[in-house]
């Protein structure tokens, strides 16, 4: 696949042009989830690894909640850490995500997480708040990278390191420091091996425009 750099604006508009086409957006983002799980696993061999996926309520957190479900499909104990009430999912397309693990039996935490969970983690996966941050990173999700960056395990972000301006590379405020970025479609134009750990770019089922 050739590897180019783009930019938030021109990523959103390749979305909505996607999606015009009659390729949903349900569509995308098990892609995303799917292919991410996939390169993790053939990096790392996810059978009886213990994964938390730290989830946001939107669509980076719908990649997330995909992602979990085929680690769990690769034989791995997942977990998911929801950043806020379920009741506060902004999309239909992680609401029904979520509704899915939740139906296959993938426990779910809600704003605090037992410290057993992440004293036995062999891989943490941030899928918070992707690529359309620009402000300073607010609570819930500020607690949550900190948590994520002081794990010892290896730590994956798909997309783009939750608390990252894509764009620019900035941090915003605070930032995931993963070993490990999958990022979608093509490189964003702020991403980079200083703020991303190592950087893999994995289609999401459409040609490049």
């Amino acid at each position: 696949m050739k590897v180019t750099m783009i930019s938030t604006k021109e990523i959103y508009e390749i979305d909505r042009r996607v999606q015009s086409l009659g390729i949903p957006a349900l569509v995308l983002i098990e892609n995303a989830g799917a292919n991410a799980a996939r390169i993790v696993h053939e990096k790392y061999i996810l059978k009886n690894k213990n994964i938390l996926i730290f989830a946001g309520t939107g669509n980076n957190g719908g990649d997330g909640l995909v992602f979990a479900r085929h680690a769990q499909k690769f034989g791995a104990n997942t977990t998911v850490f929801l950043s806020k009430s379920p009741e506060t999912i902004r999309t239909e397309e992680t609401k029904t995500n979520y509704d899915i693990v939740k139906n296959i039996g993938i426990d779910v935490y809600v704003n605090a997480i037992s410290k057993n969970i992440l004293e036995n983690l062999d891989i943490a996966c941030d899928a918070l708040l992707g690529i359309g941050l620009r402000n300073d990173v607010k609570e819930p999700y500020k607690k949550m990278i900190e948590i994520f960056n002081n794990l010892d395990c290896a730590k994956i972000s798909l997309d783009c390191p939750s608390g990252i301006d894509a764009d620019t590379g900035e941090s915003c405020g605070i930032a995931a420091k993963p070993d490990m970025t999958v990022t979608f479609y093509d490189i964003k134009k702020g991403l980079n091996q200083s703020n991303c750990g190592e950087l893999i770019v994995t289609d999401i089922g459409i040609k490049k425009y």
